[in-house]
C-alpha cells in the first residue's frame, strides 16, 4: 500500500458500502466499516487477525443470537450499577445468561452464554494505594502518625468460556466508579479494621488480612460490601448452573444373570436339554 492509498475510499468487504479513510477498520484480508463492526460480539478482540469469511460467519452467529435474545426469559439479575448479569432459569436451575451495561440490551445484542460452557469464574479486585500526607507549619509535605492511606478498589468478574469461536474470556466491572476507602495504620492488605470488618461480615464477606483502621465514609464501605456480595452471588450462580446443566450420571445396576441349572432324567439321572423323552434311556418325561 502506497503512502496515499490509505487516503483513498474503500469498500467494506462485509456490506459493500464505500467508506472514507476514517470510516473503516482493517481485517486480515480486507476492510470492515464501523457500522458492520458494531454487529460483532462486544467480547470479540481479535479483528486484525480475522478474515472476511470469519467475520461473515460471526455476523450470522450474532443474528441467531438476536433471535435467541427475543426468547430469553429473565429470571433474575445480579448487579445494579455497571455491568449486570441477567440469568434465565428452568425449574429454578440457572441455564444461561448474558452480561451488559446497557439498559436497552436488545439494541446491543449481548451474547447469550450457557452455564455449562463456563470453565471458571473468579473475582478480581483491583487495588491501588496511595499515602495521604499533609503540609506542616513549615510548608513541608509529611506523613500522618500513624500513617493514613487512600485505597481505590474495582471489582471485576472474569470467566473463561469454551465452545465459542469468537471469544474465550469475558471480564466485566461490577462497580460503576472507584470505591475509595481511607485507612489509618499499617497499609497491610488494604481495607480493614473493626468498623469495616463488621460491615463486610454482615454481608457474609471474608475479611482475612484486614490490619488497618478504617476512617469514615460509611457509604463507600457499604459499596465495597455490596460489590463483594454481588461477586459471591455471581460465582454461586455459575456453580449452580454448571451442576444443573451437567448432572452426575446415574447408572442402574444390571441384574445378575444366573446360569441355567442343568435338568436330569428322573429315571436314569442323565442330564438332558429338553424334549418329551430322555436322550439316554428313552423314558417319557
Amino acid at each position: 500500500m502506497g503512502l496515499f492509498d490509505r487516503f483513498k475510499k474503500q469498500d467494506c468487504e462485509i456490506c459493500g458500502k464505500e467508506v472514507g479513510m476514517f470510516g473503516y477498520k482493517k481485517l486480515e484480508d480486507g476492510e470492515i466499516c464501523k457500522d458492520c463492526l458494531k454487529l460483532l460480539s462486544p467480547w470479540f478482540e481479535d479483528r486484525r487477525h480475522t478474515t472476511v469469511a470469519e467475520i461473515k460467519e460471526q455476523i450470522a452467529y450474532r443474528q441467531q443470537n438476536a433471535k435467541e435474545l427475543e426468547r430469553f426469559r429473565i429470571s433474575r439479575q445480579l448487579g445494579k450499577n455497571e455491568y449486570i448479569m441477567y440469568i434465565e432459569e428452568v425449574n429454578g436451575v440457572p441455564t444461561r445468561f448474558f452480561v451488559t451495561n446497557q439498559s436497552d440490551y436488545k439494541a446491543v445484542n449481548p451474547d447469550i452464554i450457557s452455564f455449562k460452557d463456563v470453565v471458571s469464574c473468579i473475582t478480581d479486585v483491583d487495588e491501588r494505594h496511595e499515602e495521604i500526607k499533609y503540609r506542616n507549619s513549615e510548608g513541608q509535605t509529611v506523613s500522618y502518625r500513624p500513617p493514613r492511606y487512600k485505597h481505590h478498589h474495582d471489582f471485576y468478574i472474569r470467566m473463561e468460556i469454551r465452545n465459542n469461536p469468537y471469544f474465550h474470556e469475558i471480564k466485566f466491572r461490577i462497580n460503576s466508579s472507584d470505591i475509595v476507602l481511607e485507612t489509618e495504620g499499617d497499609v497491610g492488605g488494604g481495607i480493614g479494621g473493626a468498623v469495616l470488618a463488621g460491615v463486610l461480615q454482615g454481608a457474609g464477606i471474608n475479611t482475612r488480612g484486614a490490619q488497618a483502621d478504617t476512617l469514615g465514609n460509611f457509604s463507600e464501605r457499604r459499596r465495597y460490601a455490596e460489590c463483594a456480595a454481588i461477586c459471591q452471588k455471581i460465582e454461586q450462580a455459575v456453580e449452580d448452573g454448571k451442576r444443573g446443566a451437567q448432572p452426575a450420571p446415574v447408572f442402574a445396576a444390571a441384574p445378575v444373570q444366573e446360569a441355567p441349572k442343568p435338568k436330569f432324567c428322573p429315571n436314569c439321572g442323565a442330564p438332558y436339554e429338553g424334549g418329551k423323552f430322555c436322550q439316554s434311556c428313552g423314558s417319557k418325561l
